[in-house]
């Protein structure tokens, strides 16, 4: 890119300049999304979403790295596309496998489980369940745990281990019922 092409104030936040960049950068980085990732389409709508960030960040990018910038807004829009459209493919994927999976009597057990494990959790001392559900369902690492509660790592892998030890027991003492 020239910079000798814009108007004499060197921010792209100027429409004058905004334009320029514009009709400069536009149609490139539109064929390298496409030679890239094959699909126009997408690539119309990336590059129209990575002019609408250069121009939210106008002020942050200077003239002389106006097109770097399209680049990599461009190709990170893009990929992001791509990871969420996989994501959802793969999500669709896997409820028709559990949805064709979910007999009569499966959904009972699933639903019998469940009453069964917040049971055990309600009866779970608090400073041990914290630590669990944090873990397990929110799938924070035993570092994040510790800093949301404020105690050590190695409190929180105590923790962690003493809630595994108090549901074994109570998942025991529920097998002896039946």
């Amino acid at each position: 890119m020239n910079c000798d092409d814009y108007s004499s104030k060197d921010s792209i936040c100027e429409e004058r300049n905004y334009n320029i960049a514009f009709k400069k950068h536009s149609k490139e980085v539109f064929n390298y999304l496409v030679y890239n990732y094959g699909d126009k389409q997408l690539a119309e709508d990336i590059i129209q979403e990575a002019f609408l960030t250069l121009w939210k960040n106008c002020k942050s990018v200077p003239l002389k790295n106006v097109r770097a910038y399209l680049y990599t807004i461009s190709k990170n829009k893009i990929i992001d596309a791509f990871r969420n459209h996989n994501h959802a493919k793969n999500y669709k994927k896997n409820v028709i496998n559990t949805a064709e999976k979910r007999t009569p009597e499966y959904i009972f057990e699933e639903k019998e489980f469940h009453q069964k494990l917040n049971g055990i959790l309600d009866k779970m001392p608090e400073k041990y369940r914290v630590p669990f559900l944090l873990n397990r369902i929110d799938k924070k690492k035993y570092k994040e745990v510790a800093e949301i509660m404020d105690v050590s790592v190695k409190s929180v892998e105590k923790r962690i281990f003493n809630a595994l030890e108090f549901l074994q027991k109570e998942l025991q003492i529920d097998k002896k019922r039946f």
